[in-house]
């Protein structure tokens, strides 16, 4: 994402495009877009962790992905980057086409973060929280992926949470997909240490 594309891709976790500008600089990049042609269809966002944060009541606030009171403390050393949310479908008016759901456009985000990520010296890895691969409608509305689908690209655990507001969530929509793993969410970690996908 590039401070021009603020407002004209779905820009629902960037205040500004001063927010836009400070993230490049800071961290290198604010989000991963992904284009069909000239079509914009995804985006992955990323903010850049920081242990001593937390805010009750998730992803509300100023950096509405990066709730990992309940995870805490991960003992990492180094700088980090949280996965966000990926916005497949995400229109300018933050609407979303659901008809590009399914279609591997957050894999592909996913591959191509990674792809930006080895090519960085500053940045130690990648942090995202998964879910249990079960609660589809879940993953879909919170924007998330299974953590399988990082297993895949050589992510590991590093910490379950039992983290009593996405069991209900869960329970809610997929409530056998709880049954399966009471520890619904998973903070995982790619780092310089694991080998290139």
């Amino acid at each position: 994402m590039m401070v021009s594309d603020y407002g004209v891709v779905e820009s629902q976790h960037c205040a500004s495009t001063y927010q836009v500008a400070d993230y490049i600089e800071r961290q290198g990049i604010a989000s991963m877009l992904a284009f069909s042609g000239q079509q914009y269809v995804g985006q992955l966002y990323l903010q850049e962790y920081n242990p001593e944060f937390s805010e009750s009541g998730g992803w509300t606030g100023e950096w509405p992905w990066a709730d990992f009171q309940v995870a805490e403390p991960l003992h990492l050393r180094g700088r980090f980057l949280i996965l966000g949310c990926y916005h497949v479908g995400g229109l300018p008016d933050s609407s979303r086409d659901r008809s590009l759901w399914g279609q591997g456009i957050g894999t592909a985000l996913l591959k191509a973060v990674i792809e930006w990520y080895r090519g960085q010296a500053v940045i130690d890895g990648l942090i995202s929280w998964a879910l249990v691969p079960g609660c589809k409608e879940l993953l879909q509305g919170a924007g998330q992926m299974p953590y399988t689908v990082y297993q895949e690209h050589n992510f590991r655990e590093i910490r379950r949470v039992n983290d009593p507001r996405w069991f209900e969530a869960v329970a809610e929509v997929d409530p056998k997909g709880a049954e399966k793993d009471l520890a619904v969410l998973r903070v995982m970690l790619l780092d310089a240490d694991r080998p290139t996908p």
